[in-house]
């Protein structure tokens, strides 16, 4: 997830920042195959100015072109638990995860994740800079966030959304709240406790 928040960060600098959408998913359901995906979609004018510029929004993923002429960056991993842990506390994983992202096991067997959403969001453009680009984009906000979804057996505590018959834990970041030079609405951090599937 590391390198997609950065493919987030540089949607965010263009001038059509408006035209994009965030979905971050966590699934540990089966400890197995842990789940960690993480995707992107473009509006058709962010995407083709990203091209024109010659960059690449997906680097370290797996980008398509779709059909509208929208553009979906995906990442998907896939690990067991076990080497999850173990990754997760080498700075230098390959996974595309580590900064702003804290997995935990606990003593009762619970895993704790944590998104550092101001870790996640440092490299979006500094306060006065988003004020001006909410200005003139405010309109095209409107509908578009950055979703973070993590799944479990059972959710014990978080301080998002509990969905789905109290399996999943959601927090939808609007791109007005996220724009904000100071969003106040917004914590420090999405914090979930989940008792992981077997």
């Amino acid at each position: 997830m590391r390198h997609f928040v950065k493919g987030l960060a540089f949607a965010a600098i263009l001038p059509l920042a408006a035209c994009f959408d965030a979905d971050i998913r966590a699934d540990f359901t089966n400890t197995d195959e842990v789940k960690l995906d993480a995707v992107m979609t473009m509006g058709a004018e962010i995407y083709q100015m990203a091209s024109s510029m010659g960059e690449d929004p997906c680097e370290e993923g797996i980008g398509t072109e779709n059909a509208d002429g929208t553009y979906t960056c995906s990442m998907l991993e896939r690990r067991s638990l076990e080497d999850l842990l173990m990754a997760i506390d080498d700075p230098d994983n390959d996974i595309g995860i580590g900064d702003g992202v804290t997995i935990e096991e606990l003593d009762n067997g619970n895993i704790s994740i944590s998104f550092d959403l101001s870790e996640m969001t440092s490299d979006l453009p500094p306060p006065e800079e988003r004020e001006q680009m909410a200005a003139m984009f405010g309109d095209s906000l409107e509908g578009h966030a950055m979703s973070l979804t993590v799944i479990g057996k059972e959710i014990v505590s978080t301080n998002g959304t509990i969905i789905r018959d109290g399996t999943a834990a959601e927090l939808v970041i609007p791109l007005t709240i996220m724009f904000m030079p100071e969003p106040e609405s917004l914590p420090s951090s999405f914090d979930v406790e989940l008792v992981p599937g077997s």
